[in-house]
């Protein structure tokens, strides 16, 4: 029932913050955590693009331009994309990549993301699968060269 009424205002409403989202579901008698809301996001397939929350198709998505990738020697990466894009990027890459299975948890290369407005940071699982991470990246964004 939740899920329908946010689909619902996903699909006729701009939604800019998930407390605006919140505020609607209370408006149509549904009081939803933010943890909770946040996991229904996710599982509805739904992400913040260009400061908007939308539905994600991934069978139309296209990827935002990442303009440059950096990385520490410690397994972390940063892609930089336009303003209002790194949170679909980091969404794509969590759907993706990520493995939130305990049993599954050697297969995944990347832990997780962390999107800010224009910067994805990429927590990669270790120093040994950084490698193998930038030619993930590099296959994916064939335009990159790492810097």
């Amino acid at each position: 029932m939740v899920e329908n009424h946010i689909m619902n205002i996903i699909q006729n409403e701009q939604v800019r913050e998930q407390a605006d989202l919140q505020e609607l579901l209370k408006l149509r008698g549904c009081d939803v955590p933010q943890a909770t809301l946040s996991r229904k996001l996710k599982k509805l397939n739904i992400a913040k693009v260009d400061g908007v929350y939308k539905i994600i198709d991934f069978s139309s998505f296209s990827l935002p331009v990442v303009l440059n990738m950096k990385a520490s020697d410690s397994g972390l990466i940063i892609l930089h994309t336009h303003p209002g894009n790194a949170n679909s990027l980091a969404y794509f890459i969590d759907q993706k990549y990520v493995s939130y299975d305990l049993h599954d948890e050697q297969k995944s290369l990347i832990l997780g993301t962390i999107a800010g407005d224009d910067t994805v940071m990429v927590i990669v699982k270790n120093k040994i699968a950084l490698k193998e991470v930038i030619a993930l990246f590099e296959s994916l964004f064939p335009y990159l060269k790492m810097r």
